[in-house]
């Protein structure tokens, strides 16, 4: 089980992947910490194998790191929804909520949640 910090640092790198700059500044930026931070979190991602660093390519995730990355971006969502269609939230209101909610999930109600929404194809944000 990966922690609630290294599912938001998966997040952030497939997130800069998916917008063409991994950078340990544009990673920073996103989880909110400073480059040494990001450094020390980069080895410990390699050392777990959710991300490669290669010297002229940069930081990747690893297909098992993608599929990490994947997995919570997915439980954001449905929660976002969840929360928008059926708890009433206003969708301004839901980031925030499914970012504490996303780690802690299980599988079980993940898949509970996904059936009640009708196993949807967006987000809240069209996403």
């Amino acid at each position: 089980m990966h922690t609630p910090s290294i599912e938001d640092y998966l997040k952030a790198i497939y997130k800069a992947g998916a917008e063409g700059e991994i950078s340990s500044r544009n990673i920073a930026a996103r989880v909110g910490v400073s480059a040494p931070a990001v450094s020390k979190m980069l080895r410990r991602l390699t050392e777990l194998k959710l991300v490669r660093i290669h010297p002229s390519t940069g930081i990747h995730l690893t297909p098992f790191g993608q599929r990490t990355a994947l997995q919570t971006i997915r439980k954001h969502r449905l929660l976002e929804l969840f929360l928008v269609r059926e708890l009433g939230y206003r969708w301004d209101e839901v980031h925030d909520e499914a970012e504490r909610l996303e780690h802690h999930i299980s599988p079980l109600l993940e898949e509970r949640i996904a059936e009640k929404l009708g196993h949807p194809d967006f987000d809240p944000h069209g996403d």
